[in-house]
């Protein structure tokens, strides 16, 4: 499976796949990539088992923003891995109202299924994205947001 992300302040906020999730994916994984683009630059790191196989290096210019996260979870560990795309894009859906601003896409490299999630809109828009199909009795509910300063 491979999930790639683009970085903003939501996802300082929320954690991501940075930080202690990518460290426990590492820890569960036969293997682990990640294809970093920041300041104008493609970076690569591959783990095997949890230590470090390729370092860190530059591998070329860029112009994307964002983490690509590529991984086979260990089955020494879960005994037989079956991913089900369906579940993850469901939850990945779930994640992405909450995470305003970040890009995720979900791709089953097996079979080539691929879908993006860039949704928006925080409670209020995963309740409209849930009631698609339905007949609400009110089209529009009340939301309050804010904006931290520094």
């Amino acid at each position: 499976m491979r999930a790639a992300s683009s970085t903003t302040t939501a996802t300082k906020i929320s954690g991501g796949l940075h930080g202690v999730g990518v460290s426990v994916v590492n820890a569960l994984s036969d293997w682990v990539t990640l294809t970093i683009y920041r300041d104008g630059k493609e970076h690569f790191v591959r783990f095997v088992r949890g230590e470090t196989e390729e370092p860190l290096r530059v591998v070329g210019d860029s112009d994307k923003k964002g983490t690509t996260v590529r991984f086979l979870a260990s089955a020494e560990t879960f005994g037989n891995v079956e991913y089900s795309f369906d579940i993850l894009a469901k939850r990945i859906r779930e994640l992405s109202f909450l995470n305003n601003g970040v890009d995720i896409e979900l791709t089953d490299e097996r079979d080539g299924k691929h879908e993006s999630f860039a949704l928006s809109g925080g409670v209020a828009g995963f309740v409209q994205y849930m009631n698609r199909k339905n007949a609400v009795a009110r089209k529009k509910s009340s939301t309050r947001s804010a904006k931290k300063t520094a």
